[in-house]
């Protein structure tokens, strides 16, 4: 016998009463939730409060100590994600599941082969025929891919929609007549364009799924979603209704404190600037981005906005020399030499989109990840000098506040907030002067998130020049001494300080479309 949920919609999961331990720590205690058929239910807490824990149990893929997962009113022992996936649950999660070397047919079906299958010999056209037909029928993905393109050789935003359509292809596939989808921080690589994209999608499959919902970015929760779950150091706090909640009520639940009204603090704005730290003319780099011309003094943070596509990322790993580009790269007076990485070590340091493919290495330690650019600096006549380096990491983490045991702990163990400020830390040790920086709080708690925004103030006050670019239009509003934005490859417009204090979200989205 099935519960009632909500205004009488029939339960299609819950979780009753779920504990969950690890070594040292408890995630989950006595967590119990459920989400109605074709409800949208929000999932919050910093990082580190049990979602995503809770989302691994629910999905099959981890076993609780105590409690049960219960699908459509009935107990569900899933030991496996291919069970959970054959009873009706999939997960959509951020760092996506993908294998770079494989299609987007492969990646879809991924585990289902055998449906594609004939006395044991597998049809590419098949499959490949039925992974194009379910992405045409995706809104968000119709037109924009192709079933035989490499997942690795697409934008990170691209495979992000990609990881959520899978859900719906293996759905159909297995004949589930109504899935419950759980969407992982699945907006946090996607822009402005691509979130609407995606409240739509849902909405639209409301008549035949159902979705749990986890983001940091609470007005998305607030937005989309029926009803809230809010968990904190792995217990369930309260249960709201989005029509009768806030933002700020949120985040008090989530973190016990009221959220700062001066969210992107601006009393530590820098009010003078020093000389000119980074000046770029002409920079091309085809077919991604034409003729770009940029300055940023010392102090100063210029902020970099534009939707999907329009060359931003590209531009800010040719700053890093990732990738090679044509024009002028000038810091702190010295003209560098032509694209390479090596080059820019100490002078400018590159924050990445996709933290946990490029950003750091999750099998290393957090010593290593601090340091690992900045060697030089603890080696004499080619020895290091291990103590010097422990010490400068002990540094390192109380200064960014990297919650962590120790500083030999795997950065792959750490939460998300705090792999971000171990990627931060290590910029810094670098000795650059100048740091870009792509969604530097892309899929970090709001708590973590302050805490960042409070570091990138004080290293412009230290005299670094910043140049960030987000997806989050407040969050480039917010911490932009001036913005720029891009559209097509080019640079489309810039404001000046004066102005960038008066923009509003409306007008610059107008010079991005």
């Amino acid at each position: 016998m099935t519960t009632e949920v909500g205004t009488g919609r029939r339960t299609v999961l819950e979780a009753k009463g779920i504990t969950k331990s690890f070594p040292g720590v408890r995630a989950l205690r006595d967590v119990s939730i459920r989400v109605g058929e074709g409800e949208v239910i929000g999932l919050v807490g910093e990082n580190g409060a049990g979602k995503s824990t809770l989302l691994s149990i629910l999905s099959g893929s981890m076993q609780p100590d105590a409690g049960e997962v219960l699908i459509s009113g009935a107990p569900a022992a899933l030991s496996s994600y291919t069970q959970a996936n054959l009873r009706g649950v999939f997960r959509a999660q951020q760092d996506q599941g993908l294998v770079a070397n494989l299609s987007v047919a492969e990646n879809l079906y991924l585990g289902h082969e055998r449906h594609f299958t004939t006395v044991g010999v597998l049809s590419p056209r098949r499959m490949n025929h039925a992974a194009q037909e379910q992405l045409d029928r995706e809104q968000i993905l119709a037109g924009r891919v192709n079933a035989k393109d490499q997942i690795g050789r697409l934008p990170l935003d691209i495979r992000q929609l990609i990881e959520i359509a899978r859900s719906f292809a293996v759905a159909e596939l297995l004949e589930i007549d109504h899935p419950v989808v759980l969407l992982d921080e699945t907006t946090a690589s996607l822009n402005h364009d691509e979130v609407a994209e995606l409240y739509d999608h849902i909405r639209n499959r409301r008549d035949s799924a159902s979705f749990l919902f986890v983001s940091h970015r609470l007005h998305e929760i607030l937005e989309l979603c029926d009803r809230i779950y809010i968990l904190k150091d792995g217990q369930l706090v309260a249960e709201r209704l989005a029509s009768e909640t806030s933002e700020d009520e949120l985040h008090h639940l989530m973190v016990g404190r009221e959220r700062e009204s001066n969210h992107y603090l601006d009393e530590l704005r820098v009010a003078e600037y020093g000389p000119e730290a980074l000046r770029v003319e002409n920079l091309s780099s085809e077919p991604y981005f034409r003729d770009m011309s940029v300055h940023v003094r010392r102090g100063e943070i210029l902020g970099l906005g534009g939707i999907a596509g329009c060359g931003k990322s590209h531009f800010a790993r040719a700053l890093a020399g990732d990738i090679s580009a044509t024009g002028k790269i000038t810091v702190n007076g010295e003209l560098l030499p032509k694209a390479d990485t090596a080059t820019r070590v100490g002078k400018v340091a590159y924050g990445p989109l996709d933290r946990h493919a490029e950003g750091v290495s999750l099998l290393q330690s957090i010593r290593w990840n601090i340091t690992w650019s900045s060697l030089r600096r603890y080696t004499s006549a080619g020895f290091l000098n291990i103590h010097r380096e422990k010490a400068s990491v002990e540094d390192s983490i109380a200064r960014y506040g990297i919650a962590t045991p120790s500083r030999e702990g795997l950065v792959g163990k750490l939460s998300g907030g705090n792999q971000q400020k171990v990627m931060l830390a290590r910029l810094v040790e670098s000795g650059a002067h100048v740091l870009v920086l792509d969604n530097p709080t892309r899929g970090v708690d709001v708590g973590a998130r302050m805490e960042i925004y409070a570091q990138l103030r004080r290293l412009a006050a230290d005299g670094n020049a910043l140049v960030i670019i987000s997806d989050d239009m407040n969050e480039l509003l917010g911490l932009a001494d001036r913005l720029a934005v891009m559209r097509d490859g080019h640079l489309i417009h810039e404001w000046n300080h004066e102005e960038t204090l008066q923009l509003d979200e409306a007008t610059v989205v107008a010079r991005m479309v």
